[in-house]
């Protein structure tokens, strides 16, 4: 943990031009140096293993390591064979957050990402960053802010005056801290920040009374709930409109992409399926069990908590909407960005996304 206790106050993160140099330095480095382990997907197809056929290979970016149940849709399509239907051969590869998977996808260096709404959106309407959306999955939130019932925080005015964990400076989790105290009418600078991990272990320092709370997965508040008596759980979402995540291309990278890109869209909504259909999700667990192992997979309990709370959010626009950006769910969320003060105003957020692969998924 870092000991680094600060206030915000750089709301404009980096500069267009500083943006755009880091871009072209990362399109000229090694591939993804830097970034973490890489993991292959599953095995060839029937089909493929007839025909002798070779699955393409593709390299898709994840913001965190794939420990959290937030990366089902993908756990499921690589565990379950999906991709390997599609004819893919995916890797994943761990990036340092969202701002260099942005990056990375910008330079070309890999075809997709999965990011915050709140991100792609700062990334276009600040830097002028060539993004685009080809498939909402997640329509809410999935980040929580956990504390103890001693300090309660359960509405955004008990934040006020608090030191709050958060994973990184200037990533999803502490922006969404920033929008909905903002859209609460709250000073974000009101709140003083640390950088803390995004393990059960942290919640010590809540009841040491060094943390108010501090931000996790949906699985970790369900694992907390379950080992920690008086433990409350904060949902952003119910104060902001524009907490989601979308898999991310460049504009360049759809073009040249299309193909591959929808197939891997495919897979996912395959693996949604699935997972939606498999009442009491004992198959899900079974399938995605053979490849990886985590606390929040292994503990089955938990595990089906935090399942049904994923799907909730998958269909939260009802399942025929799933993996759609919705027009004016997505506007309303850039507004409330900019007047957060977070993203520059006169864009045309519908540039920046399409729903024609998930259209035709």
């Amino acid at each position: 943990m870092h000991d680094v206790i600060y206030r915000p106050g750089r709301r404009g993160g980096l500069t267009r031009r500083a943006f755009l140099r880091g871009s072209a330095a990362l399109g000229g480095a090694a591939l993804l140096g830097g970034c973490g382990a890489e993991s292959p997907s599953g095995e060839a197809s029937p089909e493929q293993a007839a025909t002798g056929a070779e699955a393409a290979p593709f390299t898709f970016l994840t913001i965190l390591p794939l420990a959290s149940l937030t990366f089902a849709p993908e756990l499921m399509a690589d565990a379950g064979g999906y991709f390997a239907d599609q004819g893919l051969n995916v890797s994943f590869q761990v990036t340092r957050g969202s701002p260099q998977a942005i990056q990375l996808v910008l330079a070309g260096r890999s075809p997709l990402t999965r990011i915050s709404q709140i991100e792609g959106m700062r990334a276009a309407a600040n830097r002028a960053a060539p993004v685009m959306n080809v498939g909402m999955v997640l329509k809410e939130s999935t980040i929580r802010f956990v504390s103890s019932e001693k300090r309660a925080l359960r509405r955004p005015e008990d934040f006020v005056g608090a030191t709050i964990g958060i994973p990184s400076e200037g990533g999803s989790s502490e922006t969404e801290l920033d929008l909905f105290l903002a859209a609460s009418g709250i000073d974000p600078e009101s709140v003083q920040r640390q950088v803390v991990g995004l393990t059960p272990g942290v919640f010590n320092l809540v009841e040491q009374g060094r943390l108010a709370g501090y931000a996790v997965s949906i699985d970790t508040a369900k694992i907390l709930e379950q080992q920690q008596p008086g433990v409350v759980v904060f949902n952003p979402g119910e104060f902001m409109a524009s907490g989601g995540q979308f898999y991310m291309t460049s504009k360049d990278g759809f073009a040249a992409n299309r193909g591959d890109i929808a197939k891997y869209l495919d897979a996912v909504r395959a693996a949604l399926d699935f997972m939606i259909n498999d009442d009491g999700f004992d198959r899900t667990l079974e399938i995605m069990r053979r490849k990886y192992s985590f606390d929040g997979l292994n503990d089955t309990a938990i595990a089906k908590e935090s399942l049904a709370e994923y799907v909730r959010i998958w269909t939260a626009a009802g399942r025929e909407s799933l993996l759609v950006t919705l027009p004016e769910r997505w506007t309303r969320g850039y507004e409330e960005l900019v007047n957060a003060g977070l993203a520059e105003p006169g864009a045309t957020p519908d540039a920046w996304y399409t729903n024609e692969l998930v259209r035709e998924a």
